[in-house]
This record gives structure tokens, sequence and C-alpha cells, in this order.
């Protein structure tokens, strides 16, 4: 019965993942055409700012609220109204300086306003962020996904409106606000269906929750750093058209990572179990993760890199060009990150945080270095290729400190196999892309998963499972 309302919460999800990225590649490809290079780069800074002061005001509380409120004996209402207000707070703090910093910055003066305007829509969806612990516990992470196809139509309505009037560049990023109230105000309602969250004080609770979060934000702040960075390093050494250029694809990469987190979080309590209690189980469970990432994840990458000027006119307008290559570029970033996601929910479950924490170190300053060099030369190249190379460092010293610690490495069986169909799609996508791109989409669907199926390369036993191994 559990594993089953897992399964069932997670394609419900996954479901509404799908729509609400729909929804925001739609309303990408309304402003792309919409705005000049000029203000779709400076839009593309009130994302990059966006994200980056996003982690910083996680200060790992979401994390901490799955922790606490799961724990046998809990007093959910107090842990999650002191969590959420400390959130909101810290947050709020952050978020303000955002348009302040900004300041020292070679930005316009519309680039600034627009950051002002758009952090205030991150500030409500930061809010939201620490509540899905209480989605988690409940297995209702279909009520989030609910509130995001919402809030992402709500956005999609107005940005359109908006542009119909012809209201500008500020008008479009205060769509983006007003649909991040939207979503915060059912996010929230919907947990108070669970647990009564409201604004608590707790000075004792804050302090001794800031403490235990900390090793954990420390963690975040270093992901970010070579995660979300290079717009940022971009924006100061080059054009902020080329920081447009450069955010249109990403916003695919962004787009696509939530999938291997989704699949991995379903599985991560069993890696968590197995690794206190059950070796063969843990390299059990790992393997039939990996192959399932994998059967994923090498047919995305190679679909991506025939059908990238096809994709990035799509969104683009036939107006970016010059983004389909680093499309190609980033899609390999992708994989690495799909298989890291992997990786590092592994090292978690096998207590092994530490570890995680100087690889993240690692990565960060190979990623800085990498930007401060590269960036003033090649630009928006330098940047894509210098987030494939940090995320593939990151993905195979993981890799190795799995190896070191559980001396395991996960067959390549599903490599193989997947490269071999993968190819024969990529070759037939070649030969037939003067098609309509979504029925190429279907059609490399149908090639790749034929091709698996006949070579036996995957079945739906490896995922049923890995569901079922939930009630052991």
């Amino acid at each position: 019965m559990l594993a089953r309302k897992i399964a069932l919460n997670t394609i419900v999800s996954a479901l509404a993942r799908i729509v609400g990225t729909a929804l925001a590649l739609v309303t990408i490809g309304l402003a792309t055409r919409y705005l000049t290079k000029t203000e779709w780069g400076e839009y593309s800074l009130v994302l990059t700012f966006g994200g980056i002061f996003a982690v910083l005001a996680e200060w790992g509380l979401y994390q901490l609220m799955v922790r606490e409120i799961s724990k046998e004996g809990a007093d959910e209402e107090k842990i999650a109204s002191n969590l959420f207000t400390l959130r909101l707070i810290i947050s709020l703090f952050i978020f303000v300086l955002a348009p302040l910093i900004s300041l020292l910055f070679p930005y316009s003066n519309q680039a600034r306003m627009a950051i002002l305007i758009g952090m205030a829509g991150f500030w409500l969806l930061s809010g939201t962020q620490v509540l899905m612990g209480v989605f988690q516990k409940y297995l209702r992470m279909d009520k989030v996904g609910l509130a995001e196809v919402v809030g992402r139509a709500i956005q999609l309505a107005l940005v359109f409106l908006f542009i119909k009037i012809n209201l500008g560049l500020l008008w479009i990023v205060f769509a983006l606000a007003l649909s991040s109230l939207a979503n915060f105000i059912l996010v929230f309602l919907f947990a108070r269906q669970y647990v009564r969250v409201r604004l608590a004080f707790d000075i004792s609770f804050w302090k001794k929750s800031f403490v235990q979060s900390f090793p954990l934000a420390i963690s975040n702040i270093l992901v970010m750093i070579y995660f979300s960075t290079d717009s940022l390093f971009l924006s100061v050494f080059k054009p902020v058209t080329d920081v447009g250029i450069y955010r249109l694809p990403y916003k695919i990469l962004e787009s696509l990572i939530f999938f291997p987190a989704m699949f991995v979080g379903l599985i991560m309590p069993l890696l968590s179990r197995f690794a206190n209690s059950n070796w063969p189980q843990f390299k059990n469970v790992f393997q039939r993760a990996f192959d399932v990432i994998v059967v994923f994840t090498i047919p995305l990458v190679a679909g991506t890199l025939v059908l990238s000027p096809r994709i990035i006119d799509l969104l683009g307008g036939g107006r970016y060009p010059e983004s389909a290559g680093v499309l190609n570029v980033l899609i390999v970033a992708v994989g690495a990150v799909f298989l890291g996601t992997l990786f590092s929910f592994a090292l978690i479950a096998a207590e092994k945080q530490r570890t995680l924490l100087k690889i993240s170190l690692a990565g960060a300053v190979v990623n800085v270095v990498l930007n401060l060099v590269l960036i003033p030369r090649y630009s928006y190249m330098a940047a894509a290729a210098t987030t494939v190379l940090t995320e593939a460092l990151v993905a195979f010293l993981m890799m190795a400190a799995i190896y070191r610690s559980l001396r395991f490495w996960p067959s390549s069986r599903a490599v193989f196999k997947s490269l071999l169909a993968a190819g024969a799609m990529a070759i037939a996508l070649f030969y037939l892309r003067f098609l309509n791109l979504f029925i190429l989409m279907a059609l490399a669907l149908l090639i790749y998963f034929g091709l698996l199926y006949l070579i036996r390369g995957f079945s739906s036993r490896d995922i049923s499972e890995l569901i079922k191994k939930d009630e052991v």
C-alpha cells in the first residue's frame, strides 16, 4: 500500500512538473519574441540573481524540516511554524540585499529595477520551499505540483496580456512576482490541511535550528557557486546580451534537473535503510537506480545534440541561433548532474556528508577559477564548458568516494545497450530532422525504447522492484 502511494505520488508530481515546465517554456517563448536581446539579457539577470540568492536564503532549513517533522512524536506544528517563520525572515533579509548588491555591477537602471521587482517573487517562492517537508512527510507532493501549475498558468496569462498591451520588461518581471504570490498562497493553504502552520517566534528553537542547518547551508552555497555563478561572471565581463544567449538554454537545464532529484528522492529511504543494515541490498538498489538514470539520460543527451537548433528556434523565435551551440554543451552537463544526483544521495545515505562537502568545495574552486580565466576570452561558450567540466568532475569524485567506501562500481551493461539504442535513434533523427519537432520527439521515444526493449536493455521490473523494496 505504501509503495503504491509513493509511486502514484511520484507519477502525479512528475506529470504536474511536466505541465509546469511546458507552461514555463511557452512563457519564455513569448518573452524572447517580445523583448529585445538587451531586455532578454536583463530579464536573465533577474533569474540569475534570484537563483543565487534563493540558495543563500535556503540555509538548509528545508532538509532540517524534513528530518525533524519525520521523527517519532515530533511536535509538527511547532517545528513547521518556527522553521517557516525563520525562513521568511532570513530570506527577506537576503533578498533585500540582492538589489543593493546589483548597484555594484555595471547594469542599467532598468535592469536594477527589474531585479528589485523580481526578488519579491523569489522571496515568496523561498517561503514555499521550506514547506515541502510537510508534503513529503504526508506523501502529497501532488499538491505542490498543482500549486506550481496554477502559478505557471497565471504567469503565462499575465505575460500574454502585458505583451498585448505592450507594457515592457518591468511588467514581464512583475508577472513573475504575481505568479509567485499565487503559488505561495496555494502552498501555504495546502500545507495547513496537514499541519497548522502559522507565524511562530520561539527564539531558542531558532538558535538551535540555525546551528543545526549551518553545515547544510555551507554545502548548498558551494553547490550554488559552481552551478549558478557563471551567469554572474558573464554579466561582469561581457555585454548583457551574452547573458541572454547563455540563459536561454540554461533554463532548459534548470527544468530538467528536477526529474533525477524526484526519482532519487523516491529511493532515498531505501538507500538510507540498507546503508546501515544490508550492504548487498544497498548495492542492488544503487545499481538499479543507476541503470534507470542511464536509460533516460543517454537518449536525452543524444537527441538534444541532434535537435538543439530546432529546440532553440522554438524557444527563441529564431533570434538566438548562438544558443544552440551552448545547449549542445550544457546538455552534457545535464547528464553529469543526473548521475551526480544519485551519487550525492548515496553518500548522504552512507553518512559521508563531510566527503560530499569536500567534493562540493573542490567543484566550487575549479568552477570559479575556470570562469575567471575563460569567460573574458570565450564568453558564453566558456561558461557552458566550465559547467560541464565542473559537473563531470564532481560526479566522478562522488563515484570515486562511493567506490572507496563500498568497494563497489556499478555495472555498465545498461550504459552500452543505451548507447547502442540512442545511436540508432540519433541517426534516425538526423535524417528526419525536417519533420515537425514534436513528431520528431515522439519518434525518438518510439525508436529508442523499442530498440532498447528488443535488446533487453531495460524493463518495467527495474522500477517496480525499486518501489516494492519499500515494503521490506
